[in-house]
Order: structure tokens, then C-alpha cells, then sequence
């Protein structure tokens, strides 16, 4: 039988990012797409938007696909530190830790296991932007 481990966290890697204007306005919204680290075969959509003074969020965990949805309203100057390092990429990836709400259930492996799709409140995040 293969042991389980509770994890509150899912780290991952910018694999790709674009950043959309939306309307005359201009509002803004980053799109991210992630590779899982933490967790084995999967990745994540991920929408940033500049709208608040603090962090909230949630993540939508599907349980047929290997694929987890995210919206993220975080404060301006967070969201234009991010822009910033994306656009002066040094060769590694940033990395985002997504601090969950609930406690998952991964393998030795790295398998995720629910039973059913999970929508879980972000109670914190944090990034590693490489700087050489």
C-alpha cells in the first residue's frame, strides 16, 4: 500500500505568461500557465488580476483532467514586481507557492488523490523570482 502525505501547498513553474488588456480601459490580467512540481503529472492555468490590496484567491482542482484552474486578485505592486521579472527572464523559470485552505492527499510518487473536483480558498502566496 502506497503511503500518503498531507500537503497544504502547490509549488509550480511559470511555463509561459501573457499579459492581456482588456477593453478601452485597458484593465489587466495576467495569464499563466504552470508545471506542477510539488504534484506529478498535472499543470495550472492561473489568471492574475491587480485589484486589491490583498491577496485571495482560489484554485479549482479538477478530478478527471490533470489540470488545476486558478483566479488570483493580488495588490498592484505585487502584480507589476511579477510583470517585471517575466520580462527579464534569466534562464530558470519563477516558481510560485500556492498556500491552500485545505489539506491535499499526494503518494510518494507525488499522485494527487480526491475523489471528486476540489475548489479551495489561496490563504497565502509567495513567488521565487531568479535574479541571475
Amino acid at each position: 500500500m502506497t503511503a500518503l502525505q498531507n500537503t497544504q501547498t502547490v509549488q509550480m513553474s511559470v511555463l509561459s505568461a501573457d499579459l492581456k488588456l482588456i477593453g478601452f480601459d485597458n484593465r489587466r490580467e495576467m495569464h499563466l500557465s504552470c508545471d506542477l512540481i510539488n504534484i506529478a503529472r498535472g499543470n495550472c492555468n492561473i489568471i492574475l488580476r491587480p485589484e486589491t490590496s490583498s491577496i485571495n484567491g482560489s484554485l479549482n482542482i479538477l478530478f478527471d483532467r490533470p489540470i488545476m484552474n486558478s483566479e488570483i486578485n493580488i495588490p498592484p505592486v505585487i502584480f507589476d514586481q511579477i510583470h517585471s521579472a517575466l520580462k527579464h527572464s534569466v534562464g530558470r523559470p519563477l516558481q510560485l507557492i500556492l498556500l491552500l485552505d485545505e489539506t491535499l492527499k499526494v503518494d510518494n510518487q507525488g499522485v494527487l488523490t480526491i475523489k471528486k473536483s476540489i475548489i479551495t480558498k489561496i490563504k497565502n502566496m509567495s513567488w521565487i523570482l531568479p535574479v541571475r
